[in-house]
């Protein structure tokens, strides 16, 4: 058969239109800069639809550009291909797989049943961004110069495509570093969806309460169609605290821990509403890891927000060199509720307020909650159950494990209990954090390159507790083990009984007083066992003595010095070299707001109501000092928290729990309780079959934060095994 050539005139101009159209192609990622992967997709079939004379065109890109998949298709309005994306999907199957499994043959022999030929293209080098397939009618299709137009766009296309997955992806970072967007979020579709499993659907009125501050088991709420103001209620009218809109959602960090609510919800636009209640939103939590993240971190930074804006419905009214206003004031910020300080010494109409109604400086300071609420001079278990921390207490029940202690390794033990479905009871005698609590920061913690304060660390292993079910009874010292049968019994100052089948013990250690000075008189008054924000506010431009010589002083001296005029660190020993790390001797030796003083201890405390004056003696040259100090914090050795087990638990000369290998053997008379049974005891186990000891409060334990944590998260595997054993 004779094949006649091509009219070279016609050829031409096909080459100048080819050339035309791919002058517009390359032209189009000018265009396409700043848009989104699906405004790319959309221009690009829309160009090559009309260039080419198609009858459709289709593509659909890799779920790398987001859970709801970009998929689309265009259709020509005069073709009589009847067709849907839909269709064009099950045909083509995986777009990713498309041509590894050979699925574009498979649409091309479907497609050609009904007269349509197609052209396919791969976005990516492997097709890994997406796939595009252009259809038509017109014999002769795919030409070759239409061919290498679709790889030219498909090339531009994919370019484009990854460079605007980059952009998305920074302002999705962006937007996830911002505070705003992190405390107040707002959920996707598919978000709300996964919720809807968890709640039930209702509808709120204008003017409707949701809730008001002091109530107890209030739901997570899920706006719906509904907005919210949130607002603070105070003797002075309301404070507005945020409006919500439809996709966000209510609580704070005390509605995953059941406590009750500080602020009040009222509904400004009609609509529906998801009710979460407590118990829902604790499995919804521990079921869907991706809304726990944005639950969680929300929850965390909107207390935050309320402690930072004094927005809470509890008023502290107190002065500054008053000690119980202090113990008042590091309760509530070791436990981080929100409330509003007022000190007296400075608010003279706060002042008259109490002179007119008789209030005396023995009741001082005065407690104020949800505006009704007043308490003088309460105890600080009198607060906390006057705020409901201890709400979700039922001290009727019969716990799998009771921790004693909410420092690093309690807290590790309910994480890790809790988590594995053990019905775990914290009891902490004061606030969540223990010693480590009150460390301004810790810098050798491994995974926080830049440090980490001990409140923040506490916060979190907190809520990462009760996020698991964990809870945790506050303010409630145990005075007593009733160890005479199992289940054991643990018994708090007011007499209230807690029963256990397993008892994990993490009372850590007290820093040890100083024997050559009185200090009990200006505790509260000067002395201080702790060094935060609050303390480091107090003594703000004045000078400032630290007793010790182990990390926690150091960290005292280093944190102190950036807002006290000097710093004396006072160490009994001869060098820090012993008891202290590298790292925190040479922040101390390179700072010229700290003066280090070894060989050196207390000699005598001055002053009237409050700290006035300290004088220390250097130990090898008998040289005495005096200075005017009116802060005083020591940090100088550790007496473990064991009176209330004496007689009970085996312990050693210092008063620390034995465990394990390091019991006493039967018939040792210098030692107490042998240990009862025929198995030897687990590593961490005391003389007591069931009671565990870890962290600073056990013999030979490495008194670290780390270490405490370790031992804390190891004792829960023995604690199944002493279960299993019952």
């Amino acid at each position: 058969m004779e094949v006649r050539p091509e009219d070279p005139t016609q050829e031409i101009k096909r080459l100048q239109r080819c050339i035309n159209d791919l002058v517009s192609l390359v032209a189009l990622p000018a265009i396409w800069r700043g848009t989104d992967p699906s405004q790319i997709v959309e221009m690009l079939l829309d160009v090559l639809r009309r260039m080419l004379s198609l009858d459709f065109a289709y593509a659909r890109l890799s779920d790398a550009f987001g859970a709801t998949p970009v998929e689309v298709l265009r259709v020509s309005e005069d073709s009589k291909v009847k067709l849907s994306a839909e269709k064009v999907r099950s045909m083509l199957g995986d777009p990713l797989a498309a041509y590894a499994q050979g699925s574009v043959p498979q649409i091309r022999n479907q497609l050609a049943d009904e007269g349509i030929a197609i052209a396919p293209a791969q976005l990516g080098v492997h097709g890994e961004t997406g796939v595009i397939v252009l259809g038509s009618t017109r014999t002769g299709f795919p030409e070759k110069t239409e061919s290498l137009l679709l790889n030219v766009a498909a090339n531009e296309a994919s370019i484009a495509l990854q460079e605007a997955r980059l952009v998305s992806e920074q302002k999705r970072v962006s937007a996830e570093l911002n505070a705003d967007n992190q405390m107040w979020p707002v959920l996707t579709e598919s978000e709300i969806e996964r919720a809807r499993l968890y709640g039930r659907v209702r509808r709120v009125e204008i003017g409707e309460v949701l809730y008001r501050p002091g109530e107890v088991g209030r739901p997570c709420f899920i706006l719906l169609s509904v907005s919210l103001e949130i607002v603070q209620p105070t003797i002075n009218g309301e404070r507005l605290v945020t409006i919500l809109r439809p996709g966000m959602f209510t609580g704070e960090a005390g509605t995953i821990a059941g406590q009750r609510t500080v602020v009040q919800a009222r509904a400004i636009q009609a609509g529906e509403i998801l009710e979460v209640r407590p118990e829902d939103l604790r499995t919804l939590v521990a079921n869907d890891a991706a809304l726990s993240e944005i639950l969680l971190r929300a929850f965390m930074l909107r207390r935050l927000m309320l402690i930072d804006r004094q927005l809470g419905n509890v008023v502290v009214i107190g002065s500054r060199h008053s000690a119980d206003t202090l113990r008042l004031r590091e309760f509530l910020s070791r436990n981080g509720h929100p409330f509003t300080y007022i000190d007296l010494d400075k608010d003279d109409a706060y002042r008259n307020f109490l002179d007119r109604f008789g209030i005396a400086v023995s009741e001082i300071p005065i407690v104020v909650g949800n505006g009704t609420m007043i308490l003088r001079n309460p105890s600080t278990s009198q607060l906390a159950d006057s705020l409901g921390l201890n709400d979700n207490i039922d001290s009727s029940s019969l716990h799998d494990l009771i921790i004693v202690g909410a420092g690093p390794a309690g807290l590790a033990a309910a994480v890790y209990a809790a988590s594995e479905g053990i019905d775990a009871l914290v009891i902490e005698s004061r606030a969540p954090g223990g010693q480590a609590g009150s460390s301004s920061k810790i810098e050798n913690y491994l995974g926080f390159p830049t440090g980490v304060s001990g409140q923040e660390l506490a916060t979190s292993a907190t809520k990462q507790a009760q996020k698991f079910g964990a809870k945790m009874a506050l303010a409630r010292p145990i005075v007593q083990l009733r160890c005479q049968h199992r289940p054991y019994e643990l018994v708090t100052d007011d007499g209230t009984v807690f029963s256990a089948r397993t008892i994990v013990i993490a009372t850590g250690a007290d820093y040890n007083k100083p024997t050559t000075v009185n200090l009990d008189r200006f505790v509260g008054h000067g002395i201080h066992f702790g060094a935060t924000f609050l303390e480091a506010q107090l003594c703000e431009g004045e000078e400032v003595i630290v007793v010790g010589g182990g990390n926690s002083a150091g960290q005292a001296a280093v944190f102190l010095a950036q807002s006290a005029r000097k710093v004396y660190l006072l160490v009994r020993g001869a060098t820090l070299s012993e008891s202290m790390s590298h790292y925190l001797i040479a922040r101390i030796s390179g700072n010229p707001s700290i003066e280090l003083l070894c060989n050196t201890e207390l000699a005598s405390l001055e002053g009237e109501s409050a700290l006035e004056k300290v004088s220390w003696v250097n130990r090898v040259n008998g040289e005495v000092r005096s200075v005017e100090i009116h802060h005083l914090f020591i940090m100088a050795g550790a007496s473990p928290n064991t009176s209330w087990l004496r007689g009970r638990v085996a312990l050693d000369e210092k008063g620390f729990i034995l465990t394990g290998r390091d019991l006493p053997v039967p018939g040792d008379r210098d030692q107490n309780s042998p240990w009862p049974l025929s198995r030897p005891p687990l590593m961490l186990e005391s003389s007591l079959p069931g009671i565990f000891a870890v962290g600073d409060v056990r013999a030979g334990s490495v008194k670290r934060v780390a270490s405490a944590v370790g031992e804390g998260a190891i004792s829960v595997s023995m604690v199944h095994r002493a279960l299993a054993e019952l």
